[in-house]
């Protein structure tokens, strides 16, 4: 299923001339939904409704390497269900440049770019993980390589939908879309 095929469409003038409009048919890029987690769940209304939708998912831990298109291939059996894996993690993955992890090397190439050392110390923690002042009480230094490294990790845990609730919640965002 190619992902923007089910957005809606919208008129736009593309020429941008102060005097003469003339629109075309666009798709509309900015549409926007989040998945309900129960939308497409067979549920009765009952206090248990959000945790018989949560039971849908799984965890999952985004290896190094892995990518969106051949992850949707391995779970799903899809590389263009890749666009799901991105709208059933809601609004922590909205971004697939920026949301998704950088492969080590990536990161390297990152990290280098971005700090002129490092290895320089980026700030300190205590033992809790708050960051604190150098002189605080059990405090450790975090250079600029293992603050970048810690933020690419924090993105790796993400949730996959069970294979048999993928067709329900391609139908919901058709619906959510408006073009079914």
């Amino acid at each position: 299923m190619a992902y923007f095929k089910h957005f809606p469409k919208m008129y736009y003038d593309v020429r941008g001339s102060e005097t003469v409009a003339q629109r075309d048919i666009v798709t509309n890029i900015l549409a926007r939904v989040l998945v309900k987690s129960h939308g497409w769940a067979n549920v009765d209304g009952s206090i248990t409704e959000t945790l018989i939708g949560v039971g849908y998912f799984q965890k999952y831990l985004i290896g190094d390497g892995d990518r969106p298109d051949t992850l949707a291939h391995q779970l799903y059996g899809d590389s263009e269900l890749h666009w799901l894996l991105f709208y059933i993690n809601g609004s922590r993955m909205l971004n697939p440049f920026y949301d998704w992890p950088l492969t080590q090397y990536d990161l390297k190439k990152f990290i280098t770019k971005k700090y002129a050392n490092i290895n320089a110390i980026h700030h300190y923690k205590d033992a809790d993980g708050y960051e604190v002042d150098s002189d605080a009480a059990g405090a450790t230094s975090v250079t600029n390589w293992i603050y970048e490294e810690e933020l690419n990790d924090s993105k790796r845990p993400i949730r996959v939908l069970q294979e048999s609730m993928v067709g329900l919640v391609v139908d919901e965002f058709k619906s959510l879309m408006n073009t079914q």
